[in-house]
């Protein structure tokens, strides 16, 4: 395989990641327009959120254990499609219930994409360099927070909530035609034993840590980050017009810290997570402490956007690292973890929506401190760092 070709594969991995996680917040910022034109409360629209990250923990896990020893880019190609059509039936959709389809399509090939994707990177990955181009490859989970949501949100606000899914839907038809044309075949690898099967995989040592702490953290975060809105204005006294800007610094932030933890993980893996675990939750206790004084928190909403971009790249890593002898299973249940992580946090932050908005921060430490103890205890399992 070329160095071209690499980057090239690399590059239409990312450009997929971009859309999928784009797709999946587009009724985040289109909730009104969506509630408005079924004629559905609000929270209905939101309900499409957590049952589509509940669709996503619930299918990754046996979907990629039925899928396993398929050739993998036949495999990409496939899930590619069903998630476009998913979202083509978003887009047509006239009530809710055809639209809650569309969205449960999208889910359950989400769950197979990620739980492949991180994968086919690394067997992209020169050697010693898996963390690196798994950094490369979510960066379009940063691009999409920067750029996909926001876009997205103002194009359905000028051509309706159909037209930015019709967007979404073209963006990931054509990702379907580059990756049938640039994305290069790996090697076919057979279905794994039952030893190292789905069930087989939470017996490899370190692994059953990495994907409790994934659920731990990604529940903490959500916990605050589905309210971030009212927290930054019913608490920081942040306009409507200030949030959106503060938004797109949380999303601007991931930038630097996708790119950094890239460099790094693959040197010094356990030590980066620990730091990135770390620094999430200082951002937190920042942002907690000052939500009242607003320099404190943009600085808050900064370091927060920098430690959760950094997040899945050192947990994915960990992860890829620790289920070496079966990938694609090990990288099914962190997805799982991950999605029932953020189906629960939205749950959590709508019970504690009565409790003054400054108590969240501090109710989303509750469980990202134990998880740090949880990934601290994987250190053992961790192969020893490369010192280049």
């Amino acid at each position: 395989m070329t160095s071209r070709g690499r980057r090239a594969g690399l590059l239409v991995l990312a450009a997929t990641t971009f859309v999928v996680v784009t797709t999946e917040l587009l009724p985040v910022g289109l909730l009104t327009p969506i509630s408005d034109d079924l004629g559905v409360a609000r929270s209905r629209v939101g309900l499409l959120v957590t049952v589509y990250a509940l669709t996503v923990g619930l299918t990754a896990a046996p979907l990629t254990h039925w899928t396993a020893g398929r050739p993998r880019k036949r495999l990409y190609l496939a899930v590619s499609a069903v998630f476009s059509l998913g979202t083509v039936l978003s887009a047509a959709s006239e009530s809710y219930p055809v639209l809650a389809i569309g969205r449960f399509l999208c889910g359950t090939a989400h769950g197979v994409f990620w739980s492949i994707v991180a994968g086919y990177a690394a067997a992209l990955a020169p050697p010693g360099r898996s963390g690196r181009t798994t950094a490369a490859v979510f960066a379009g989970n940063s691009a999409a927070l920067v750029l996909g949501v926001p876009l997205g949100t103002v194009l359905g606000g000028v051509v309706g909530w159909r037209g930015a899914f019709c967007a979404a839907a073209a963006l990931g038809l054509g990702a379907l035609a580059a990756a049938q044309r640039l994305l290069p075949a790996i090697p076919h690898r057979p279905a794994p034993p039952r030893s190292t099967g789905l069930g087989g995989a939470l017996r490899l040592p370190g692994l059953p840590g990495m994907v409790t702490a994934t659920a731990l953290l990604v529940l903490g975060h959500f916990t605050v980050y589905t309210y971030v809105s009212p927290l930054l204005h019913d608490g920081a006294a942040f306009s409507e017009a200030a949030v959106g800007m503060l938004l797109a610094v949380y999303g601007l932030a991931g930038l630097p810290g996708t790119w950094l933890v890239g460099v790094l993980v693959d040197r010094r893996p356990h030590t980066v997570l620990l730091g990135t675990i770390a620094l999430m939750a200082g951002s937190l206790v920042l942002l907690g402490a000052g939500i009242r004084l607003q320099p404190l928190a943009v600085a808050a909403v900064a370091l927060w956007g920098v430690a959760f971009a950094a997040l899945p790249v050192t947990l994915q890593s960990g992860v890829l690292r620790l289920g070496a002898a079966a990938p694609d299973a090990a990288s099914s249940w962190y997805v799982s973890a991950f999605n029932v992580g953020i189906g629960g946090g939205a749950l959590a932050g709508g019970l504690l929506s009565t409790f003054p908005v400054g108590t969240l921060p501090w109710m989303a430490l509750i469980p990202v401190v134990p998880a740090f103890g949880v990934v601290w205890t994987t250190r053992a399992a961790f192969p020893h760092p490369r010192v280049r």
